[in-house]
């Protein structure tokens, strides 16, 4: 275990191997999905303009892809906490006010996540017997997207309730800009 401290955004994995995993796998599959995206469009924009024979399915597959790397991506940010916030409070606050403020929005961000997970659940049931017309793929797969992209921003944001008020001297002293975000 390494010597980290709440506020670092690795700080659950440090303690965790499973959160640590779970990242992990995030990132991973983030990046296997950025390069998929780039060889499909690549594929299409080369059998467009130099073949003049373009592929049917590429630009649907390069879509499915891109919506799968957004969920992913997102699931490791909010993991990550580096979410774009707004502060609306002074820096003269206490740690621990500055803490339940960030607890409250993460909750708020669970409880959304978790409503917007069990919508896509039953949107997957309705439209789980559609194919995509170039790929032939279910549209369920496309939508699945949003339940494991909701699901894990949920679980993630509960863990940084958890972290929020279980460390509220991380926010002791806190600058009100994260220069190391801007750098």
């Amino acid at each position: 275990m390494t010597d980290t401290q709440p506020a670092d955004p690795e700080f659950p994995e440090t303690r965790s191997r499973l959160y640590r995993w779970l990242v992990r796998t995030e990132i991973i599959v983030a990046v296997v999905l950025l390069v998929a995206l780039l060889a499909l469009v690549a594929l299409q924009v080369f059998t467009r303009f130099v073949l003049n024979a373009p592929l049917i399915w590429t630009e649907e597959l390069a879509r499915f892809t891109f919506v799968w790397f957004v969920f992913v991506a997102a699931t490791f940010v909010t993991a990550r906490r580096r979410n774009i916030v707004v502060q609306l409070y002074s820096a003269r606050n206490t740690g621990r006010v500055m803490a339940g403020i960030d607890a409250f929005a993460a909750l708020i961000s669970a409880v959304v996540a978790s409503m917007l997970a069990i919508g896509s659940v039953q949107l997957v049931m309705q439209a789980g017997h559609i194919l995509l017309p170039a790929s032939r793929i279910p549209q369920a797969v496309f939508y699945a997207s949003a339940i494991v992209g909701f699901s894990l921003i949920a679980v993630h944001s509960l863990v940084n309730v958890y972290l929020s008020l279980r460390y509220p001297s991380q926010y002791v002293n806190k600058p009100v800009i994260d220069v190391e975000a801007i750098d």
